[in-house]
């Protein structure tokens, strides 16, 4: 990633603690990357979208108070430049259009043998369009 921009803001929402706390770290540990917020349901999720104006957001689908896609059709409604991932056990078709239909940017399942490279190269595509809207 380019030395002068300014670090992609993320923020993760998912209620499974061991998973969270994997992914958290994982986001941490690349560079050019602020991890700006953890949230455990997707009420959560939508409080801290609002207080921290993040870059992406990376949000579980099944979650508990507000699903994923409540969350996510919430935050894209506010702040509809936000880049937003759902991440899912469950790979369903049904459950990928939903997302689909509430502007959901990409999905991931959490099975993937490429869950990392595919986070990666939604960082590297979010600074590629902050740095586009910027100049």
């Amino acid at each position: 990633m380019n030395a002068q921009a300014q670090p992609i803001r993320v923020l993760i929402a998912d209620n499974n603690p061991d998973f969270l706390g994997a992914l958290s770290q994982y986001v941490r540990s690349i560079p050019g990357v602020e991890l700006v917020g953890e949230a455990v349901d997707g009420e959560d999720a939508i409080k801290k979208a609002e207080a921290t104006y993040p870059d992406l957001v990376i949000l579980d689908i099944i979650m508990p108070k507000k699903s994923g896609i409540e969350a996510l059709s919430a935050i894209k409604d506010k702040f509809p430049e936000v880049t937003v991932v759902m991440i899912s056990i469950n790979e369903g078709q049904s459950y990928r259009k939903l997302a689909e239909v509430y502007r959901v940017d990409k999905y991931i399942g959490k099975n993937s043998d490429d869950i990392h490279k595919e986070i990666l190269e939604i960082i590297q595509n979010t600074q590629m369009k902050l740095t586009a809207r910027n100049n």
